[in-house]
């Protein structure tokens, strides 16, 4: 089976803590929006009822950024523990071209295919 080089591996970390990054802090904004901590809740119910809806919208964001996050966060597991290019299905590598596109892929192209 063919490894991945340090190289390789070190970009991947890179790319993944800084996707993490952005992450962190677009889940720390969201969340300063949904505590109105910068802006408060205007006081004219129509104005308050749209942002009201926003804060669905906010939410959402917020849930899909945390569970991206989960998958970085495994991502960085896998790597520490020299399983990042293992598919966590059949054992097969998992492409090069694949982590570019899904850099917290776990399963390869077949594998993936069959979820």
């Amino acid at each position: 089976m063919k490894t991945l080089s340090d190289d390789t591996l070190r970009a991947a970390r890179e790319r993944l803590m800084a996707r993490g990054a952005d992450l962190r802090d677009r889940i720390q904004r969201v969340s300063q929006d949904l505590r109105r901590s910068v802006t408060p809740l205007p006081r004219d119910a129509p104005d308050a009822a749209i942002v009201l809806e926003n804060d669905e919208i906010l939410q959402a964001i917020d849930e899909t950024a945390r569970r991206e996050l989960e998958h970085i966060d495994h991502a960085l597991e896998r790597i520490d523990t020299g399983t990042f290019a293992i598919c966590e299905t059949c054992g097969a590598t998992i492409e090069a071209d694949r982590h570019r596109v899904v850099p917290y892929a776990t399963h390869c192209r077949r594998c993936a295919g069959d979820a």
